[in-house]
């Protein structure tokens, strides 16, 4: 059995869409308009390139685990997702619902249920070791 064989892990992205002076043809306030200077939204990129990279590399380290990517706006399929995690590791009632309150951040990961980071995100390389470490721990269990 691989590392991370039954166990779920869900990555809560930064929102991917642009939503003020953007639209289908570009976007306003590039450095090459006469609006430059506007927000370019390099930080959200910055956590989404980050995301990318803990997905890939626990990708690589624990081939077993399965691996959600969500948008925080997915409501609709992240906090069911969660709860049920959550619930089938056996946790409370009071700490699923602490789980969803947490998981719906715009960058989030939530290991079974478990949310083990909600809003600022560490480095890709703590993340990675702290989502091996339980999935370690939980084999010697």
């Amino acid at each position: 059995m691989s590392i991370g064989t039954g166990h779920r892990l869900i990555l809560v992205r930064e929102q991917d869409a642009q939503h003020s002076g953007s639209g289908c043809c570009g976007r306003l306030g590039e450095a090459h308009t006469d609006l430059g200077g506007a927000a370019d939204y390099a930080h959200s990129r910055a956590v989404m390139e980050s995301v990318g990279m803990v997905y890939r590399r626990l990708r690589d380290a624990a081939p077993g685990l399965v691996i959600d990517v969500v948008d925080p706006r997915n409501t609709i399929w992240l906090y069911p997702a969660v709860w049920r995690a959550s619930r089938r590791a056996g946790r409370g009632v009071g700490a699923s619902l602490k789980s969803l309150s947490r998981a719906g951040a715009a960058a989030a990961i939530v290991l079974d249920g478990e949310v083990l980071y909600s809003g600022a995100l560490p480095a890709p390389e703590t993340i990675v070791a702290a989502v091996m470490a339980q999935l370690h721990d939980s084999r010697a269990a």
